[in-house]
């Protein structure tokens, strides 16, 4: 073979001519090389290598091969799908802006992208500083603090003339304040009334006094002038301010009737007085062994006289009036003069035969002093003739022909009420109060008696009556001592008919 980087055979070549060839061959290379023999690789390893470590750093960095300069790779049609390949220019770094790219960058982008459009860009806002002036500032400021110092001075100002009543009249009224009414009820009525301007300031006042519960029902005499603080002292109960109804309660009322006539002059409703009446305790010694429950547990202790009330007033403090009249009414005279009644009359029944264990039963306690009072004080037609009817009532409970006392307003109270006088038919009523039907006293008092029919049940007369009826010509009642004296007694009187 001819070419010089193979090795002629040793046949025809001498052996120097062949190290000589080895050697250029060596040289000619610019790194290492791969000798072909072992001769050659023998003279390698002898040469000196003890060169300086500069020289061989710089033969190592050194590239085995040096391309040439006008190198161009063919890769065939490798990347025709691809398209030509165009160099796009360079960018200059002082185009770019920081966050984002100089106009030129975008134009060269859209090149870059072809055909595609990027998104609209939002224009950047321009902020420009306004300086307001130092002087205009603090002329905001004192305005501002002014016309709001003069509003919360004008709205003090005419809180403390609604509060304090300034520059209203003396003038004076008459006011209402309804059962269940509440403070805005309240506040919107003196509104209403012109006496004050705010309702929320006056519910404000009765919230910050805790004066929400102190008003009272009732009627009121008040004026304009009123401030705040005087015109809730105006509406409670014991003010003088509230009006009073006078009420006269006659002899021989009865609760009920007395509870509708205090309903009629606004003093209170008949419901509310019987429910007081059958269910409140109150505080007296002649009320004690007396069940509740009943509207006419208080019968005959509502002591008939004439009394001022407040117009809606408290049930309880209207009830207590009158059971505080009585108390005061039936003194301790009274208590003494009841012993001396029982001493009589526990003789009286002993000398009719009963015995002790019966006198000692019907031993007369003040309330049943009371129901013989109420019963004179419906029987009687005056006062004059009270001690008699009493006597008759006594003689009767004495007496073993009279098991029954046989009083007509007994009845009248059991069925409440009758207008043409008692029938036969009346006097058949299943009821206690029925003295036709059931013996001794009835159940209760029938009445409210007045002073003179309980002094005369303390007083009676010692008299033999047994009967009596109205004397149609002289208005008062005839008493016998005999049911035939009684009898004809009645005959005169349908003869004189």
């Amino acid at each position: 073979m001819s070419d010089k980087n193979c090795f002629h055979e040793p046949e025809d070549t001498s052996i120097d001519e062949l190290i000589a060839e080895s050697k250029e061959q060596v040289e000619s290379l610019p790194g290492e090389a791969v000798l072909g023999d072992a001769d050659t690789e023998m003279k390698l390893q002898e040469q000196p290598s003890s060169a300086p470590e500069e020289k061989q750093h710089e033969a190592q960095q050194e590239p085995l091969l040096q391309p040439e300069d006008d190198f161009t790779p063919d890769f065939g049609d490798a990347f025709d799908d691809y398209g030509e390949y165009t160099e796009s220019p360079a960018i200059p770094m002082g185009d770019y802006e920081f966050g984002g790219y100089a106009e030129e960058a975008d134009e060269e982008y859209v090149q870059f992208l072809g055909d595609e459009e990027p998104p609209a860009q939002k224009p950047k806002r321009r902020h420009t500083k306004r300086v307001i002036p130092l002087f205009v500032k603090i002329l905001l400021y004192i305005v501002i603090v002014g016309v709001a110092a003069v509003g919360l001075g004008y709205g003090i100002w005419e809180c403390a003339q609604d509060i304090l009543a300034f520059g209203r009249s003396d003038e004076t009224l008459t006011v209402s304040v309804q059962e269940g009414d509440t403070v805005e009820d309240i506040a919107q009525m003196l509104r209403d009334e012109g006496v004050i301007k705010y309702p929320w300031l006056f519910e404000f006042y009765c919230d910050f006094t805790d004066s929400n519960d102190t008003m009272d029902p009732g009627i009121y005499v008040i004026s304009y002038n009123f401030d705040y603080h005087a015109l809730v002292s105006g509406m409670i109960a014991n003010s003088p301010n509230r009006t009073t109804v006078r009420v006269m309660i006659p002899e021989g009322a009865t609760a009920a009737q007395i509870f509708a006539l205090m309903e009629t002059n606004n003093v209170c409703t008949a419901a509310e007085l019987e429910a007081c009446a059958a269910n409140t305790e109150f505080d007296y010694w002649f009320l004690e062994g007396i069940p509740y429950g009943s509207e006419n547990r208080l019968e005959g202790f509502l002591f008939p006289d004439t009394y001022d009330f407040y117009e809606y007033d408290e049930p309880e403090r209207v009830l207590d009036k009158l059971l505080s009249n009585f108390n005061r009414k039936f003194s301790e005279e009274a208590v003494a003069q009841l012993d001396v009644l029982n001493e009589t009359l526990a003789q009286r029944l002993a000398n009719a035969g009963y015995d002790e264990s019966y006198v000692a039963q019907n031993r007369l306690s003040v309330y049943d002093l009371i129901i013989v009072a109420s019963m004179i004080e419906k029987e009687s037609a005056g006062p004059d003739e009270s001690s008699n009817i009493a006597s008759v009532i006594y003689n009767r409970l004495c007496s073993p022909d009279f098991p029954c006392l046989q009083i007509d307003a007994t009845v009248v109270y059991a069925l409440g009420g009758v207008e043409n006088g008692v029938t036969y038919e009346d006097t058949q009523i299943d009821s206690p109060y029925n003295t036709y039907r059931y013996a001794g006293l009835p159940v209760g008092p029938i009445s409210n008696p007045g002073l003179s029919s309980i002094t005369a049940a303390l007083y009676p007369s010692d008299t033999s009556y047994y009967y009596y009826a109205l004397d149609n010509t002289t208005g008062y009642h005839h008493f016998s001592q005999t049911y035939d004296e009684h009898n004809s007694f009645l005959q005169g009187q349908n003869d004189g008919e």
